[in-house]
């Protein structure tokens, strides 16, 4: 049983984009020594006051990561899915320390601590190089997101939001792409900073137009090539 446990975690930690390259071996070692536990839907895992000192991977599930302001309204910062990596430490941070972070589905979340880190890297000093692309990477992508919210349509801010999570997290389904994370109309609305009127006319144009369609509730497939025609073309 224990042997059937270890192999499961090996499974999820080579899955996350932060470990996939380590050998088989780095895994055996670190495996053990990483926090596992499953967060029930709906659980404020962290708040700006309780933030820790540590690097969270999230294996199965989804997360939002949110601000809130003087009245009490909250801002979505980030939806992170299978195989996201948030948190900080001293020497590294993806700059989620200042917020609050909510399970949007039941989740199994798997947590390294500072120290882990540093004799993680003193084993395997590539991990930095990769620490840093994936902080590139989100900053890249938060750019062109609020690139576009600054002078796109809300349709196509809703466009380009969807196939951004699609080339993230998707589940090929032939021609459509599932995104494996709850995605309500109002929390789209609070990515984008519009109303969730606005985001429910567009999303009932783009379902009319073949771009998208309904997975189950609240899980939204994605007709990425079309999409991606449209966002060029706009």
């Amino acid at each position: 049983m224990k042997l059937t446990k270890s192999l499961d975690k090996m499974w999820y930690l080579s899955k996350i984009g932060f470990f996939e390259f380590l050998p088989k071996e780095g895994l055996e070692v670190f495996a053990p020594m990483i926090r596992h536990e499953t967060v029930a839907k709906h659980t404020i895992i962290q708040t700006p006051d309780t933030a820790e000192n540590k690097l969270y991977f999230v294996k199965e599930g989804a997360v939002r990561i949110y601000d809130m302001d003087e009245e009490g309204r909250t801002f979505t910062v980030s939806l992170l899915g299978p195989y996201s990596t948030y948190g900080a430490i001293r020497s590294f941070s993806l700059g989620t320390e200042n917020v609050y972070v909510e399970t949007i589905a039941d989740v199994y979340l798997c947590s390294m601590t500072e120290e882990q880190f540093h004799e993680l890297l003193q084993s395997h000093p590539d991990i930095a190089v990769h620490a840093m692309e994936m902080l590139s990477k989100r900053l890249q992508e938060r750019e062109r997101l609020l690139q576009m919210i600054a002078t796109g349509s809300v349709k196509q801010q809703i466009t380009h939001l969807l196939v951004s999570m699609a080339d993230t997290y998707g589940k090929k389904e032939k021609v459509f792409v599932d995104i494996p994370i709850p995605l309500s109309h109002q929390e789209i609305a609070n990515m984008l900073g519009v109303t969730r009127e606005s985001v429910s006319t567009n999303m009932r144009r783009l379902k009319s137009e073949g771009m998208i369609r309904n997975s189950g509730r609240k899980t939204i497939q994605v007709n990425q090539q079309v999409i991606t025609d449209y966002n060029e073309n706009a």
